[in-house]
């Protein structure tokens, strides 16, 4: 059977990979600030930050980051998986449908 809604498999397919890309770089992005808070105070005294007040804030943002990143990411990847599981209704649907003709005509 033929593949219908090309477009639409390519956009849940670039939605799956939006969200694996963002749930890494939020990944990446909160370990860094966490780390950066943790083993450099001097980082966040460029920001007018003392160095207790630097870390706090630091791990607070990174910890931020990374959870609504993560979130972001799990989200749009589950939009992806969201088409793909209304194109399979729709496939599923039409082979119904089909196959309900085809038992039509046999009793005919």
């Amino acid at each position: 059977m033929k593949k219908r809604f090309k477009f639409l498999r390519t956009l849940a397919n670039i939605f799956r990979i939006l969200g694996v890309i963002a749930c890494a770089l939020s990944l990446l992005g909160g370990i860094i600030l966490i780390v950066l808070s943790i083993s450099n105070g001097n980082f966040w005294s460029l920001f007018g930050y003392s160095a207790y007040d630097g870390a706090l804030t630091g791990i607070t943002t990174g910890v931020i980051a990374l959870v609504t990143g993560l979130l972001t990411g799990l989200v749009t990847y589950g939009y992806g998986e969201l088409i793909f599981v209304f194109l399979a209704i729709e496939e599923n649907t039409h082979r119904t449908s089909v196959f309900l003709e085809e038992m039509q005509k046999e009793q005919e």
